[in-house]
This record gives C-alpha cells, sequence and structure tokens, in this order.
C-alpha cells in the first residue's frame, strides 16, 4: 500500500484516521445500550444473553489491549492498525447480519474486541510520533473529544435508528466507517520496530488473563447477587503480581519484556494515569444513570434521551479541542484541575435539581458545566501522561493507558450500578413505611420484601395489582430521584479523589 507524500497526506491526515478509530469503537460501547430491548426481540434471545455480548466485549478489548499494543514494536504501526481494523469490519459486518445471539457474540463481542485492542493503543502511539509541541496537544484534546461525544451521542444514535429503522444500521454504520479508512490508508506512516524483538508469550498469556478477571470481577458486581466478586478479584491480582514478577525475570535475563516495568518509575505516567481512571468512572457513572433516570421518571423514549445529553456533548467537544488555548496563561497540571472543578460543578447542579417532576430541560446547567470540566481535562490528560513515556515505551504505554480506561468505564458502571440499586431499595422501603400502606411491618421487614420484590422484577416473575399501581409509580419515581442524588454523591466523591491525585501532576511533564 503506497504512503501518501507529506502534501499529499495534509497536516491533520493521521489525526483524522485515529479520531475515526476511536469513534467506532468508543460508540459501540454506548450505541446499542438503548437497543437492548430490539435486539432481544429480533434475536429472540434474552436481556441477559445482550448483556453478556455487551460484557464480553468490555472483557476482550481488557484482555488483549496491552498485548495489542506491544503489537506495534513487533510489526510496526501500521500492520497492527491494518490487521485490527479488517479484524473489527469483520466483526461490525457480523454483528450488522447477525441472525442469533451466537452471531452476534462472535462479531461484536470477540472480533471488535480484538480489532479494537489493536487499534486503540496504536491510535495514541500515532499521535504522539506524528505531532509534537502544540499541535500535539491539539490532537490528544481531538482525539479525547471525539471519544467523549461519541460516548455521548451514542445513545442518541443508536436511539434514532431503533426507534425509526433498525438497531443493524448502528453496526453498519461502522463498517462503512471502517471501510472508508481503508481507502485512506496510505496516509499512514509505517513506523518499523528499531530492532527485532520477540513477543513474551508467557507475559502475555498472564497480562491477559489477569485484566481478564480483574475486568470480571467488576461486572459480577451486583447487590442482589452471589457471585465470588472478591474471589475472582483476588485471583486477578495475583495473577497480575505473578506478571510483574514473570517480566522482572525477562529483563534479567536480557530479553524483551511485555511491559517495561521502568514506566511506572515515571510519576507523570503513573499520576496522569490515577487522575484518568477517576474521571473516566464519573463520565461511565453519568452515561449509565441518566439514560435509566429519564427514561423511567421523565418517561422520555430513547431519541428523546439522547437529545438531552446533548450539552454535554457539545460542551465536551468545544473545550476538548480548545482546551489548549488556556496553556498561555496555564500549566496543563491547572487546566486539568479547573476542568475537575467545572465536572464538580457540574454533578453538584445535577445533584440539587434530581426529582420526579426532573425533565431533561432540568440537566442543562449541570451537563454544561461538567461537559466542560471534562473537555477540558481531556484537551490535556493523555499528552501529559504520554510525556512520563520515553520514545521506546510509547507503544506499552498506550497500552496501559487504554486498559486503564476501560477498567475506568466498567468500574463506573458497575459500582454506580450498584449505588443505584441500594438507593432504590432503601427509598423505596421508607416510602412504602410512610405511606402506611402495610402497617404493622417494620421498616427492616418492608426493605426485604422490597428486595425481594426487586429480584422477582429482574425476573420477570411479579405482576404488581392494578389497584396499587399509581402508589407503586409514584414510590418508586421518588426513590429513582433520591437514589439518583445518592449516584451524584458517588460521582462526586470519585472525581474528589482525583483531584487529590491531580495535586502531584508536575508542573512541567518534561522534567519528570
Amino acid at each position: 500500500m503506497k504512503s501518501m507524500t507529506e502534501k499529499e497526506r495534509g497536516k491533520w491526515g493521521v489525526l483524522y484516521m485515529m479520531s475515526f478509530a476511536m469513534f467506532i469503537m468508543t460508540i459501540d460501547m454506548t450505541m446499542m445500550n438503548v437497543s437492548i430491548s430490539a435486539l432481544v426481540r429480533d434475536l429472540n434471545t434474552t436481556v441477559s444473553g445482550i448483556q453478556l455480548a455487551i460484557a464480553l466485549y468490555t472483557l476482550v478489548m481488557a484482555a488483549f489491549m496491552i498485548v495489542g499494543a506491544k503489537m506495534a514494536d513487533i510489526w510496526g504501526t501500521k500492520k497492527v492498525f491494518v490487521v485490527g481494523l479488517a479484524i473489527y469490519t469483520i466483526g461490525t459486518t457480523m454483528a450488522t447480519f447477525a441472525p442469533n445471539l451466537l452471531i452476534l457474540l462472535m462479531g461484536w463481542s470477540i472480533f471488535e474486541g480484538i480489532g479494537g485492542a489493536m487499534m486503540m493503543p496504536v491510535t495514541v502511539t500515532y499521535i504522539t510520533k506524528d505531532y509534537t509541541g502544540k499541535d500535539r496537544i491539539f490532537a490528544f484534546g481531538v482525539w479525547g473529544a471525539i471519544a467523549g461525544a461519541a460516548a455521548a451521542f451514542g445513545p442518541i444514535i443508536g436511539g434514532v435508528f431503533t426507534t425509526y429503522l433498525t438497531w443493524r444500521l448502528g453496526f453498519g454504520m461502522e463498517a462503512i466507517i471502517a471501510i472508508g479508512m481503508f481507502a485512506k490508508m496510505g496516509i499512514l506512516k509505517d513506523y518499523q520496530p528499531t530492532h527485532k524483538i520477540k513477543l513474551d508469550i508467557l507475559g502475555a498469556l498472564l497480562v491477559g488473563v489477569g485484566l481478564f478477571l480483574i475486568t470480571l470481577s467488576v461486572l459480577l458486581i451486583d447487590p442482589f447477587g452471589d457471585a465470588p466478586v472478591i474471589g475472582v478479584l483476588s485471583l486477578g491480582i495475583l495473577v497480575i503480581a505473578g506478571f510483574v514478577y514473570h517480566e522482572k525475570n525477562v529483563v534479567r535475563k536480557g530479553l524483551d519484556p511485555l511491559v517495561n516495568l521502568k514506566l511506572f518509575k515515571s510519576k507523570t505516567f503513573v499520576v496522569g494515569n490515577l487522575v484518568s481512571i477517576f474521571f473516566q468512572i464519573t463520565l461511565a457513572g453519568l452515561m449509565f444513570t441518566l439514560p435509566v433516570f429519564l427514561q423511567n421518571v421523565a418517561n422520555y423514549n430513547a431519541m428523546s434521551t439522547g437529545l438531552s445529553l446533548v450539552p454535554l456533548s457539545i460542551m465536551m467537544f468545544i473545550f476538548s479541542i480548545y482546551g489548549q488555548k488556556l496553556l498561555k496563561y496555564m500549566t496543563a497540571k491547572r487546566v486539568i484541575q479547573l476542568g475537575i472543578v467545572f465536572a464538580f460543578v457540574g454533578l453538584f447542579l445535577l445533584f440539587i435539581v434530581f426529582s420526579p417532576t426532573t425533565t431533561g430541560w432540568d440537566l442543562i446547567w449541570g451537563l454544561a458545566f461538567y461537559g466542560t470540566g471534562l473537555g477540558l481535562i481531556f484537551s490535556q490528560i493523555t499528552n501529559l501522561a504520554m510525556a512520563g513515556a520515553s520514545p521506546e515505551e510509547e507503544a506499552e504505554a498506550s497500552g496501559v493507558f487504554n486498559s486503564q480506561k476501560q477498567l475506568g468505564m466498567s468500574l463506573g458502571t458497575a459500582f454506580i450500578g450498584a449505588v443505584l440499586v441500594l438507593g432504590m431499595i432503601n427509598n423505596i422501603a421508607r416510602g412504602i413505611y410512610e405511606s402506611n400502606y402495610f402497617p404493622g411491618y417494620s421498616k427492616e421487614e418492608i426493605k426485604q420484601k422490597v428486595i425481594d420484590w426487586i429480584v422477582h422484577m429482574k425476573q420477570g416473575q411479579i405482576v404488581i395489582p392494578p389497584d396499587y399501581m399509581q402508589h407503586v409509580n409514584q414510590i418508586v419515581q421518588w426513590a429513582l430521584g433520591n437514589a439518583m442524588r445518592s449516584a451524584m454523591i458517588f460521582l462526586m466523591i470519585s472525581l474528589a479523589i482525583g483531584a487529590i491525585f491531580s495535586i502531584w501532576l508536575p508542573n512541567n511533564p518534561e522534567k519528570s
């Protein structure tokens, strides 16, 4: 495949390609969340089956991310990107025409997961290698903006396709974009490894299994479940510890490690990743809870729910791109901290408006402030974190950075889901107790009845008598409003932890 000249390529050609890649990979995670019912109906499956497909996609991405990044040091960046895109295109095409759950699992969860794990780290590597100085800051701002906007616009696009056409067009759109990217593949330079590297197969196996287990433990979190979350998490941590021990032995023998552990001696890289994971938790948590609230309390459909998120998307996109302008007046560290303040104010504004009468219009200011803050963080965090890696460490650094992002998204969804359910239980129990519908029962007895009710509701085994329907709906809507306030407190605490870690971000990453 012939490469283009510098003039033919254009200054931002590589950025366009990497942004399109991030768009299709990120939108995949949110677009189908509003289409679960349609998927269940069309594929003649269950909600649990579709949730399995979503979870498996995340697990495969997590397991292969670092190995996918390392392949750039073995095959070269372009070959890894092309192969990853090819695998991803096969997967999304299979998902487009899937006649049943098995084909959907193979296409969406397996093929797209592996292809995405190969492409995502390379997007960071390409931006790091192709741009320097202010251009690199701008490029990472756009890259982050596209990822954030895709996450926020995913429900809108999924809602439009599902409501008016078919959910299959979501996967079809990704396939069409991927084919268009193949037509422009000559834009990409081919950065070949400086010396021959042999893949550390045992290290790849250990880190893949370890990350798989840790992510799985997060996805297993369920207030009503009896899944061995602690056991799976402990086993995952143990495997990762074995991976670290193995990598040290590899270095002592003079061989090529899968991940150079010296990377974690960089304060810039480590702290940058810690700040990133906590704001990823808040983004995932907010993107999970808002559709639940709007569809169950405001009775919005998928389309209206997606449109309610537009203020967040627009502000995030604008400030991800133009956040670099603030570098004339403050350091990257201060821009990130300013972003955290804006995001915190946004979450607080959301906290004070949630009630049974809240609509999408009431969320505008909170979402706008939160989107502004996230945009400012996105504009700097990737470039700052990657500044802590040497040129020889860029591939594995991008793998670690993107693994952390996947884990943060999983943590946000899982934890906020648990907070929301527990908040619902406590508030429904309180509402029933104070209503005096069931005199003679203690608050704890009512709480246990509510737990049993929700378990049976999840299993589709409960029927509410018509005479009680209005009262039940009123209590549930009131309870969900209060539970959302609890969720916002959890997200504000997560953001505050990120703010604390940001104290240790260097003012001048080039010297850290």
